[in-house]
Protein backbone atom coordinates (compact mmCIF):
# COMPACT_ATOMS: atom_id res chain seq x y z
CA UNK A 1 0.00 0.00 0.00
CA UNK A 2 1.34 3.67 -1.09
CA UNK A 3 1.26 6.70 1.45
CA UNK A 4 -1.46 9.02 0.81
CA UNK A 5 -1.08 11.63 -0.95
CA UNK A 6 -2.37 15.15 0.03
CA UNK A 7 -3.44 18.70 -1.94
CA UNK A 8 -4.68 21.62 -0.65
CA UNK A 9 -6.97 23.57 -2.73
CA UNK A 10 -6.95 27.29 -1.82
CA UNK A 11 -9.65 29.49 -3.45
CA UNK A 12 -9.33 33.18 -5.62
CA UNK A 13 -6.13 34.87 -4.16
CA UNK A 14 -4.60 37.77 -5.47
CA UNK A 15 -2.45 40.86 -4.29
CA UNK A 16 -4.53 43.55 -3.73
CA UNK A 17 -3.26 47.78 -3.00
CA UNK A 18 -4.01 46.98 0.51
CA UNK A 19 -1.48 43.63 0.83
CA UNK A 20 0.39 44.10 -2.43
CA UNK A 21 3.61 45.59 -0.57
CA UNK A 22 3.53 42.09 2.12
CA UNK A 23 3.09 39.94 -1.03
CA UNK A 24 6.29 41.45 -2.72
CA UNK A 25 8.18 41.41 0.59
CA UNK A 26 6.57 37.37 1.48
CA UNK A 27 5.76 38.57 4.61
CA UNK A 28 3.39 35.52 4.88
CA UNK A 29 3.11 36.06 9.04
CA UNK A 30 1.25 38.70 8.65
CA UNK A 31 -0.67 37.89 5.86
CA UNK A 32 -1.98 34.64 6.63
CA UNK A 33 -0.73 33.75 10.14
CA UNK A 34 0.79 30.35 11.90
CA UNK A 35 -1.97 27.94 11.14
CA UNK A 36 -2.36 28.93 7.52
CA UNK A 37 1.41 28.65 6.86
CA UNK A 38 1.65 25.00 8.93
CA UNK A 39 -1.48 24.01 6.76
CA UNK A 40 0.25 24.76 3.21
CA UNK A 41 3.74 23.40 4.67
CA UNK A 42 2.17 19.71 5.52
CA UNK A 43 0.32 19.12 2.24
CA UNK A 44 2.09 17.22 -0.93
CA UNK A 45 0.49 20.14 -3.69
CA UNK A 46 -0.87 23.39 -3.26
CA UNK A 47 -2.60 25.09 -5.49
CA UNK A 48 -5.10 28.95 -5.95
CA UNK A 49 -7.10 30.54 -8.39
CA UNK A 50 -4.90 33.33 -9.52
CA UNK A 51 -7.46 35.89 -9.50
CA UNK A 52 -6.49 38.65 -11.72
CA UNK A 53 -3.12 39.73 -13.95
CA UNK A 54 0.95 39.85 -12.16
CA UNK A 55 2.41 42.65 -14.79
CA UNK A 56 4.62 45.05 -14.93
CA UNK A 57 4.47 46.94 -18.60
CA UNK A 58 0.60 45.73 -19.35
CA UNK A 59 -1.78 48.41 -20.73
CA UNK A 60 -5.77 48.04 -19.47
CA UNK A 61 -8.24 46.44 -21.87
CA UNK A 62 -11.79 48.09 -21.94
CA UNK A 63 -14.13 46.29 -20.11
CA UNK A 64 -17.04 46.40 -17.93
CA UNK A 65 -16.03 45.29 -14.41
CA UNK A 66 -13.25 45.78 -12.03
CA UNK A 67 -9.29 45.77 -13.80
CA UNK A 68 -7.11 43.50 -11.02
CA UNK A 69 -3.32 43.74 -11.46
CA UNK A 70 -0.62 43.38 -9.68
CA UNK A 71 3.30 43.57 -10.04
CA UNK A 72 4.89 40.01 -10.85
CA UNK A 73 7.07 39.94 -7.92
CA UNK A 74 3.93 39.48 -5.74
CA UNK A 75 4.26 36.20 -6.19
CA UNK A 76 7.02 36.12 -3.70
CA UNK A 77 4.52 35.63 -0.56
CA UNK A 78 3.17 32.67 -3.08
CA UNK A 79 6.00 31.01 -3.45
CA UNK A 80 7.41 31.40 0.06
CA UNK A 81 3.56 29.85 1.27
CA UNK A 82 4.99 26.91 -0.91
CA UNK A 83 2.64 27.55 -3.85
CA UNK A 84 3.23 24.58 -6.44
CA UNK A 85 0.79 25.67 -9.00
CA UNK A 86 -2.22 28.33 -10.07
CA UNK A 87 -4.93 28.19 -12.35
CA UNK A 88 -5.26 31.13 -14.60
CA UNK A 89 -8.71 30.08 -15.91
CA UNK A 90 -11.03 33.10 -14.68
CA UNK A 91 -12.19 36.39 -15.65
CA UNK A 92 -9.41 38.97 -14.75
CA UNK A 93 -6.33 36.97 -16.23
CA UNK A 94 -6.86 38.56 -19.71
CA UNK A 95 -7.41 42.30 -17.87
CA UNK A 96 -3.97 43.81 -19.09
CA UNK A 97 -4.06 41.96 -22.75
CA UNK A 98 -1.65 39.76 -24.45
CA UNK A 99 1.27 41.84 -22.43
CA UNK A 100 0.18 41.20 -18.98
CA UNK A 101 -0.96 37.63 -19.55
CA UNK A 102 2.57 37.33 -21.22
CA UNK A 103 4.51 38.75 -17.95
CA UNK A 104 2.40 36.88 -15.61
CA UNK A 105 3.07 33.54 -16.97
CA UNK A 106 6.74 34.32 -17.66
CA UNK A 107 7.09 34.93 -14.40
CA UNK A 108 5.18 32.45 -12.53
CA UNK A 109 7.60 30.22 -14.90
CA UNK A 110 10.47 32.13 -12.71
CA UNK A 111 8.79 31.25 -9.81
CA UNK A 112 8.74 27.70 -10.37
CA UNK A 113 4.75 27.82 -10.01
CA UNK A 114 2.64 25.54 -12.72
CA UNK A 115 0.21 27.30 -14.64
CA UNK A 116 -2.70 25.94 -17.13
CA UNK A 117 -5.80 27.20 -18.35
CA UNK A 118 -4.79 29.72 -20.58
CA UNK A 119 -2.65 30.01 -24.43
CA UNK A 120 -2.03 32.43 -27.02
CA UNK A 121 -4.78 31.06 -28.38
CA UNK A 122 -7.78 28.73 -28.85
CA UNK A 123 -5.48 26.16 -30.00
CA UNK A 124 -3.14 26.35 -27.66
CA UNK A 125 -4.78 26.17 -24.41
CA UNK A 126 -3.37 23.83 -21.39
CA UNK A 127 -6.58 22.52 -19.86
CA UNK A 128 -4.75 20.25 -17.05
CA UNK A 129 -2.00 19.46 -15.45
CA UNK A 130 -1.00 15.67 -14.35
CA UNK A 131 0.52 15.22 -11.24
CA UNK A 132 2.12 11.60 -9.65
CA UNK A 133 1.96 12.28 -5.96
CA UNK A 134 2.84 8.52 -3.96
CA UNK A 135 2.48 6.75 -6.91
CA UNK A 136 -1.09 8.33 -7.55
CA UNK A 137 -1.49 10.05 -10.45
CA UNK A 138 -3.80 13.11 -10.27
CA UNK A 139 -5.20 15.22 -12.90
CA UNK A 140 -6.32 18.56 -12.39
CA UNK A 141 -8.55 20.23 -15.20
CA UNK A 142 -9.69 24.10 -14.99
CA UNK A 143 -12.41 25.64 -17.07
CA UNK A 144 -14.27 28.87 -16.87
CA UNK A 145 -17.36 30.47 -18.03
CA UNK A 146 -16.53 32.92 -20.80
CA UNK A 147 -16.80 36.66 -21.24
CA UNK A 148 -15.66 38.86 -24.33
CA UNK A 149 -12.67 39.79 -22.74
CA UNK A 150 -11.20 36.69 -21.97
CA UNK A 151 -12.57 34.66 -25.13
CA UNK A 152 -9.48 33.24 -26.97
CA UNK A 153 -9.53 32.66 -30.92
CA UNK A 154 -7.21 31.54 -33.02
CA UNK A 155 -5.11 34.60 -33.02
CA UNK A 156 -5.82 35.66 -29.36
CA UNK A 157 -4.91 34.72 -26.17
CA UNK A 158 -7.87 33.77 -23.62
CA UNK A 159 -9.00 30.84 -21.22
CA UNK A 160 -10.38 27.48 -21.66
CA UNK A 161 -14.34 28.36 -21.84
CA UNK A 162 -16.97 26.30 -20.78
CA UNK A 163 -18.66 24.16 -23.69
CA UNK A 164 -20.50 21.22 -22.40
CA UNK A 165 -19.72 18.76 -25.40
CA UNK A 166 -15.57 19.41 -25.48
CA UNK A 167 -15.54 19.06 -21.35
CA UNK A 168 -17.77 16.32 -21.14
CA UNK A 169 -15.95 14.08 -23.91
CA UNK A 170 -12.26 15.41 -22.33
CA UNK A 171 -13.48 14.25 -18.66
CA UNK A 172 -14.31 10.81 -19.75
CA UNK A 173 -10.85 10.44 -21.78
CA UNK A 174 -8.53 11.69 -19.09
CA UNK A 175 -10.63 9.96 -16.37
CA UNK A 176 -8.93 6.39 -18.35
CA UNK A 177 -5.57 8.04 -18.01
CA UNK A 178 -5.70 8.72 -13.93
CA UNK A 179 -6.51 7.53 -10.58
CA UNK A 180 -8.37 10.64 -9.44
CA UNK A 181 -9.95 13.43 -11.69
CA UNK A 182 -10.06 17.01 -10.01
CA UNK A 183 -12.25 19.93 -12.23
CA UNK A 184 -11.69 23.99 -10.63
CA UNK A 185 -14.67 25.63 -12.42
CA UNK A 186 -14.56 29.08 -12.40
CA UNK A 187 -18.35 30.24 -12.19
CA UNK A 188 -21.82 30.60 -11.44
CA UNK A 189 -23.30 33.90 -9.42
CA UNK A 190 -20.82 36.05 -7.52
CA UNK A 191 -21.98 37.04 -3.87
CA UNK A 192 -24.69 33.83 -3.28
CA UNK A 193 -24.16 31.29 -1.01
CA UNK A 194 -26.62 29.06 -2.97
CA UNK A 195 -25.96 28.43 -6.71
CA UNK A 196 -28.23 28.73 -9.79
CA UNK A 197 -29.68 25.03 -11.37
CA UNK A 198 -27.36 25.64 -14.53
CA UNK A 199 -23.89 25.18 -12.54
CA UNK A 200 -25.94 22.60 -10.65
CA UNK A 201 -26.46 20.47 -14.28
CA UNK A 202 -23.36 21.63 -15.27
CA UNK A 203 -21.28 19.63 -12.24
CA UNK A 204 -23.81 16.41 -12.50
CA UNK A 205 -23.13 16.11 -16.05
CA UNK A 206 -19.12 16.35 -15.41
CA UNK A 207 -19.50 13.87 -12.76
CA UNK A 208 -21.38 11.92 -14.78
CA UNK A 209 -18.06 12.02 -17.40
CA UNK A 210 -15.44 11.27 -14.41
CA UNK A 211 -15.07 13.87 -12.54
CA UNK A 212 -14.18 12.42 -9.05
CA UNK A 213 -14.39 16.11 -7.61
CA UNK A 214 -15.70 19.66 -8.65
CA UNK A 215 -14.59 22.98 -7.12
CA UNK A 216 -16.70 25.95 -8.39
CA UNK A 217 -14.72 29.27 -7.27
CA UNK A 218 -15.06 32.97 -8.64
CA UNK A 219 -18.85 33.54 -6.29
CA UNK A 220 -16.47 34.94 -3.60
CA UNK A 221 -18.44 33.67 -1.40
CA UNK A 222 -18.75 29.73 0.75
CA UNK A 223 -21.58 27.56 -0.43
CA UNK A 224 -22.24 24.08 0.01
CA UNK A 225 -20.94 20.42 -1.14
CA UNK A 226 -22.73 17.79 -2.66
CA UNK A 227 -22.17 14.21 -2.63
CA UNK A 228 -23.60 12.91 -6.14
CA UNK A 229 -22.81 9.46 -8.29
CA UNK A 230 -19.77 9.02 -6.49
CA UNK A 231 -18.32 12.76 -6.40
CA UNK A 232 -17.69 15.08 -4.23
CA UNK A 233 -18.89 18.73 -5.65
CA UNK A 234 -18.03 21.89 -3.99
CA UNK A 235 -20.28 24.97 -4.89
CA UNK A 236 -18.51 28.20 -3.89
CA UNK A 237 -14.80 27.95 -1.72
CA UNK A 238 -15.04 31.64 -1.66
CA UNK A 239 -11.47 33.74 -1.56
CA UNK A 240 -8.65 32.59 -0.01
CA UNK A 241 -7.06 36.49 -0.14
CA UNK A 242 -8.72 38.55 -2.14
CA UNK A 243 -9.98 41.47 -0.37
CA UNK A 244 -10.27 43.70 -3.73
CA UNK A 245 -13.57 45.12 -1.84
CA UNK A 246 -13.42 47.23 0.99
CA UNK A 247 -16.57 46.28 2.62
CA UNK A 248 -16.56 43.22 4.29
CA UNK A 249 -20.27 41.57 3.85
CA UNK A 250 -21.51 37.85 5.13
CA UNK A 251 -20.55 36.69 1.73
CA UNK A 252 -17.14 37.73 1.48
CA UNK A 253 -15.63 36.97 5.61
CA UNK A 254 -14.83 33.48 4.78
CA UNK A 255 -13.06 31.21 2.67
CA UNK A 256 -12.64 27.59 3.03
CA UNK A 257 -9.05 25.62 2.09
CA UNK A 258 -9.78 21.98 1.06
CA UNK A 259 -7.43 20.05 1.89
CA UNK A 260 -7.88 16.56 0.51
CA UNK A 261 -6.42 12.94 0.94
CA UNK A 262 -5.97 10.60 -1.72
CA UNK A 263 -5.30 7.08 -0.92
CA UNK A 264 -5.15 3.50 -2.70
CA UNK A 265 -9.19 3.17 -2.14
CA UNK A 266 -10.81 6.41 -2.04
CA UNK A 267 -10.54 10.09 -1.19
CA UNK A 268 -11.23 12.47 2.21
CA UNK A 269 -12.21 16.22 2.33
CA UNK A 270 -11.04 18.17 5.24
CA UNK A 271 -12.41 21.66 5.13
CA UNK A 272 -10.62 24.51 6.82
CA UNK A 273 -12.52 28.15 7.26
CA UNK A 274 -10.30 31.01 6.80
CA UNK A 275 -12.08 34.25 7.61
CA UNK A 276 -10.99 37.68 5.97
CA UNK A 277 -8.70 40.31 7.75
CA UNK A 278 -7.64 43.81 6.88
CA UNK A 279 -4.83 42.58 5.38
CA UNK A 280 -5.09 38.99 4.47
CA UNK A 281 -6.74 36.13 6.34
CA UNK A 282 -6.29 33.90 9.10
CA UNK A 283 -7.28 30.42 10.20
CA UNK A 284 -10.22 30.65 12.15
CA UNK A 285 -10.22 29.05 15.34
CA UNK A 286 -14.08 28.17 16.25
CA UNK A 287 -14.27 26.40 12.66
CA UNK A 288 -18.13 26.71 13.05
CA UNK A 289 -19.63 25.25 9.96
CA UNK A 290 -23.31 24.85 10.90
CA UNK A 291 -24.62 26.98 8.15
CA UNK A 292 -22.60 25.62 5.73
CA UNK A 293 -23.79 22.26 6.66
CA UNK A 294 -27.53 23.57 6.48
CA UNK A 295 -27.11 24.61 2.92
CA UNK A 296 -25.78 21.61 2.17
CA UNK A 297 -29.15 19.89 3.86
CA UNK A 298 -31.11 21.76 2.15
CA UNK A 299 -29.48 21.25 -1.38
CA UNK A 300 -30.29 17.69 -0.58
CA UNK A 301 -33.58 18.56 0.04
CA UNK A 302 -34.32 20.26 -3.10
CA UNK A 303 -32.93 16.95 -5.04
CA UNK A 304 -35.91 15.45 -3.56
CA UNK A 305 -38.01 18.07 -4.75
CA UNK A 306 -38.93 19.31 -1.09
CA UNK A 307 -41.35 22.41 -1.55
CA UNK A 308 -39.77 24.15 1.48
CA UNK A 309 -36.47 24.10 0.25
CA UNK A 310 -37.30 25.16 -3.45
CA UNK A 311 -39.08 28.54 -2.02
CA UNK A 312 -35.46 28.98 0.07
CA UNK A 313 -33.55 28.66 -3.38
CA UNK A 314 -36.12 30.48 -5.01
CA UNK A 315 -36.32 33.75 -2.59
CA UNK A 316 -32.19 33.71 -2.79
CA UNK A 317 -32.62 33.97 -6.59
CA UNK A 318 -34.53 36.78 -5.98
CA UNK A 319 -32.40 38.71 -3.95
CA UNK A 320 -29.90 37.68 -6.74
CA UNK A 321 -32.52 39.58 -8.73
CA UNK A 322 -32.31 42.66 -6.94
CA UNK A 323 -28.70 43.12 -6.67
CA UNK A 324 -28.34 42.78 -10.00
CA UNK A 325 -31.07 45.45 -10.43
CA UNK A 326 -28.61 48.52 -11.08
CA UNK A 327 -26.14 47.24 -12.30
CA UNK A 328 -27.83 45.91 -15.25
CA UNK A 329 -30.30 47.67 -16.26
CA UNK A 330 -28.69 51.17 -17.07
CA UNK A 331 -27.56 49.13 -19.83
CA UNK A 332 -30.86 48.62 -21.70
CA UNK A 333 -31.95 51.29 -24.11
CA UNK A 334 -33.34 54.25 -23.07
CA UNK A 335 -32.38 53.94 -19.71
CA UNK A 336 -29.74 56.69 -17.93
CA UNK A 337 -27.32 55.30 -15.76
CA UNK A 338 -27.52 58.13 -13.34
CA UNK A 339 -30.75 56.34 -12.23
CA UNK A 340 -28.84 53.13 -10.96
CA UNK A 341 -29.15 54.66 -7.22
CA UNK A 342 -33.00 55.02 -7.62
CA UNK A 343 -33.27 51.86 -9.41
CA UNK A 344 -31.62 50.28 -6.10
CA UNK A 345 -34.22 51.25 -4.02
CA UNK A 346 -37.16 49.73 -5.57
CA UNK A 347 -38.32 45.58 -5.16
CA UNK A 348 -38.40 43.68 -8.03
CA UNK A 349 -41.98 44.34 -8.40
CA UNK A 350 -41.65 47.84 -9.00
CA UNK A 351 -38.81 47.45 -11.52
CA UNK A 352 -41.16 44.82 -13.79
CA UNK A 353 -43.85 47.67 -13.56
CA UNK A 354 -40.90 50.24 -14.40
CA UNK A 355 -40.19 48.44 -17.51
CA UNK A 356 -43.67 47.67 -18.31
CA UNK A 357 -44.11 51.69 -18.24
CA UNK A 358 -40.85 52.10 -20.17
CA UNK A 359 -41.27 49.69 -23.21
CA UNK A 360 -43.62 47.42 -24.83
CA UNK A 361 -44.49 44.84 -24.51
CA UNK A 362 -43.46 43.76 -27.87
CA UNK A 363 -40.08 45.38 -26.96
CA UNK A 364 -39.65 43.33 -23.95
CA UNK A 365 -40.29 39.90 -25.42
CA UNK A 366 -37.77 41.59 -28.15
CA UNK A 367 -34.95 41.59 -25.37
CA UNK A 368 -35.97 38.26 -23.97
CA UNK A 369 -35.64 36.17 -26.88
CA UNK A 370 -32.33 37.83 -28.15
CA UNK A 371 -31.14 36.63 -24.21
CA UNK A 372 -32.82 33.09 -24.39
CA UNK A 373 -33.18 31.80 -27.75
CA UNK A 374 -30.15 30.36 -28.76
CA UNK A 375 -30.07 30.85 -32.55
CA UNK A 376 -31.01 34.65 -31.93
CA UNK A 377 -28.89 35.19 -29.17
CA UNK A 378 -25.82 33.80 -31.24
CA UNK A 379 -26.71 36.57 -33.65
CA UNK A 380 -27.20 39.11 -31.54
CA UNK A 381 -23.77 38.68 -29.89
CA UNK A 382 -22.22 38.76 -33.32
CA UNK A 383 -23.97 41.90 -34.39
CA UNK A 384 -22.82 43.31 -31.16
CA UNK A 385 -19.45 42.04 -31.10
CA UNK A 386 -19.06 43.69 -34.26
CA UNK A 387 -20.23 47.14 -33.21
CA UNK A 388 -17.81 47.25 -30.52
CA UNK A 389 -15.18 46.29 -32.42
CA UNK A 390 -15.95 48.84 -35.44
CA UNK A 391 -16.32 51.31 -32.26
CA UNK A 392 -12.66 50.31 -31.15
Amino acid sequence: MSKNATILFAGDTFPVPANIELFRAGDIETLFGDRVCELFAKADYRICNLEGCLTDTGEPVEKIGPLVKAPTDSLNALKKLGLNAATLANTHTLDFGKTGHDEMRAALTRYGIAYFGTGDNASSISRYITLRLHDKTIILYTVTELFRFNTPSEDQAGAFGYDEYIVCRELAALKEQCDYLVVLYHGGVEMTHLNTPVVRRRFHRMADNGADIIISQHTHAVGFEERYNGAYLFYGQGNFCFNLSKTVSEYTRNGILLEVTFSDDGFSVNKHLVRRTELGCRYDENQDFTDFDERSRLHERLLLGDKEAQLAFEREYQRLIEFWIPHLLPFFPGIDPEDRDELQKKSSAEIAEYLMNRYTKQQLMGMYMMLTNDEINEIAVKILKTAIDKKE
